[in-house]
């Protein structure tokens, strides 16, 4: 398990450990104050995407959404997500989201990072 690395401070950080990562996946644990929102899970999965960083200088900003799903809603301030480093154009990365509450998928889609 590491640590991930983001600028971000409570109560707005909610990515904290890398559970598991390989080429083009990862697992990432989440810590809510509360109850998350859709907004927030998206936040999430946005944060988890730094565990495909290359360097500690690499900076990513969200620029896109797609597919957007909350699928049930959260009952616990606990979750993991999966995160699928689908496709990099240039600076572009497309990243499939799926997060989970136990065995229980809670909200999924794809975002578009920007990299520099």
């Amino acid at each position: 398990m590491t640590k991930i690395k983001l600028p971000h401070l409570a109560p707005i950080r909610f990515a904290q450990d890398i559970l598991q990562k390989e080429e083009k996946t990862a697992r990432v644990s989440l810590e809510f104050e509360m109850l998350p929102s859709l907004a927030m899970l998206v936040e999430a999965a946005a944060q988890s995407t730094a565990a495909f960083r290359e360097s500690d200088n690499e900076n990513a900003y969200l620029v896109s959404l797609k597919n957007i799903k909350l699928l049930q809603k959260p009952l616990q301030k606990s979750l993991e997500v999966f995160i699928v480093d689908e496709h990099r154009l240039d600076k572009m990365r497309y990243v499939g989201f799926e997060i989970f509450e136990k065995e229980i998928s809670i909200a999924t889609g794809t975002l578009v990072i920007a990299v520099h």
